[in-house]
């Protein structure tokens, strides 16, 4: 069996969650610029396309870093082998958010 080692240009097109517990981002690599960002965040649901950026680290690894209209900056890298996912983000309101998760690969119907 050949194993798929995801790499920036390979990712796009792919939808994958970001799960964090109880918080999981979903995101859709449009271009190795532009990703699409969907959250629910309590009562406020996000939706938008943003200008990011995507770049190999080694094969199997990425880097994402964009900012969300809301001010939101956002750092991820991404071991898509192993399936983690570390999560750097600097919140509109100056608060941190730091926390590891699992990258939950999302089949498009």
């Amino acid at each position: 069996m050949t194993t798929i080692i995801e790499t920036s240009t390979s990712l796009v097109g792919k939808s994958f969650d970001c799960a964090f517990g109880n918080f999981v981002p979903r995101l859709t690599v449009l271009s190795p610029t532009e990703l699409r960002v969907q959250a629910t965040i309590g009562v406020t649901d996000v939706d938008e396309i943003v200008r990011g950026d995507v770049k190999d680290v080694r094969p199997g690894v990425v880097i994402m870093s964009w900012t969300e209209q809301s001010g939101n900056f956002i750092v991820q890298v991404q071991d898509h082998q192993n399936g983690l996912v570390h999560n750097y983000a600097r919140l509109a309101d100056g608060q941190l958010f730091c926390a590891q998760g699992v990258i939950e690969p999302v089949a498009l119907i």
